[in-house]
């Protein structure tokens, strides 16, 4: 085969969310290939992404290194952007994608099997993407990467208000319905009292079109009637990332009970940073998480429909798709036990912490990379 000469890179690099995130990590492990570069962004570099990760993009997006006469498109979206960009003069034509149910929409399998390769995240996805169409010639498993240097360093104190307990259980979703908000808050205020030396924290990043008020209104239905409730703590106001890290570092234990999770990019970032995670035991999180590095929430054998008001908003993504089931009781047990065995969560914190330099560091995912683009 040819031998690339340079990339052009394809996607929203400048998002606050998931593929943004992402995308930001695995442009880092690309510097540490020898090829020149190019980023082609799909909307807005958001001003919340931080300094540092807008230098990145900048120092790239400026430079107009010639790609030579023998580039490689990589497009890192959802498959309705491979068909939206023109591939000619490419040796190589890559598409890079993530899903989190127990399949892919159905007008994706084509789309991903117009590319010469599909980079997936997991394990997990190379078998939904595989199982519902896509050629597995084509698919190849590419981590997401971290970049630790990141979570290794001191941080401010978050400043939270008074009323903000000693233990803090942090979440931090952008608002969906198959974040799980209506299992964690029931299932936290069984569980635990006011009484009770503990805060949940929730961090909501509210996606436009939908008011603060409104989702405010919606999650605070979901605290139960009852007495004694625990404190909770909602954070909807946008957070730079550098209040971002202080808040992960000024939190005890991170909790998502996301029932359909693609990769879990907030768990791998406090898992860097040396702090004990909780997280569903399905979904593309089982790349990097086991009973050895996380606390896990055991989910039911069948799995379930996912939520009717997700399959009727985004049906062509979600309509008869499943996801995991999970008990309240299961994510009151372990919540228990993370709140109350200091022991276990400092031992799993501090695996955390060396599996994800050892394993998912920016360097090493480089040369998975490299592996791919050279072969």
């Amino acid at each position: 085969m040819v031998q690339p000469s340079g990339i052009l890179w394809v996607g929203p690099v400048g998002d606050i969310g998931g593929y943004g995130n992402a995308s930001r990590n695995l442009l880092r492990a690309l510097q540490h290939i020898e090829l020149p570069l190019y980023v082609l962004n799909i909307g807005q570099i958001d001003a919340e992404i931080g300094e540092e990760d807008i230098d990145l993009l900048l120092n790239i997006m400026l430079s107009r290194r010639d790609l030579g006469d023998h580039p490689v498109l990589i497009i890192h979206s959802t498959p309705e952007t491979f068909v939206g960009i023109k591939k000619d003069g490419f040796i190589k034509k890559i598409g890079i994608t993530v899903f989190e149910t127990d399949r892919i929409p159905l007008h994706w399998a084509s789309m991903c099997n117009d590319m010469d390769e599909v980079w997936v995240p997991s394990q997990f996805n190379y078998r939904t993407f595989t199982e519902s169409g896509v050629d597995p010639s084509k698919v190849h498993v590419i981590h997401y990467p971290i970049d630790v240097g990141q979570y290794v360093q001191p941080f401010d104190p978050y400043p939270f208000p008074s009323e903000v307990k000693s233990f803090k259980f942090l979440y931090t979703l952008a608002f969906d319905f198959r974040k799980g908000l209506d299992l964690l808050i029931p299932s936290y205020c069984e569980e635990f009292s006011n009484a009770e030396d503990v805060s949940l924290i929730v961090k909501i990043y509210v996606p436009g079109g939908i008011s603060q008020e409104s989702v405010s209104e919606l999650v605070s239905s979901y605290i139960p009637d009852k007495e004694n409730n625990p404190h909770i703590h909602f954070i909807l106001e946008k957070t730079p990332r550098k209040d971002l890290l202080s808040l992960y570092s000024s939190s005890s234990c991170y909790v998502s009970t996301e029932r359909a999770c693609g990769w879990g990019m907030p768990q791998i970032e406090m898992m860097a940073m040396g702090k004990p995670v909780i997280s569903v035991n399905w979904g593309g999180g089982t790349e990097f998480m086991n009973d050895k590095n996380a606390f896990l929430i055991e989910p039911e054998p069948e799995l379930e429909w996912v939520n009717s008001e997700l399959q009727r908003a985004r049906p062509v993504h979600y309509f008869r798709h499943k996801w995991a089931k999970v008990s309240k009781q299961n994510v009151m047990k372990t919540m228990r036990e993370a709140f109350e065995n200091h022991k276990k969560r400092e031992e799993i914190a501090l695996q955390a912490k060396l599996d994800i330099a050892n394993k998912f560091s920016t360097q090493m995912i480089a040369e998975q990379i490299k592996a791919r683009l050279f072969v």
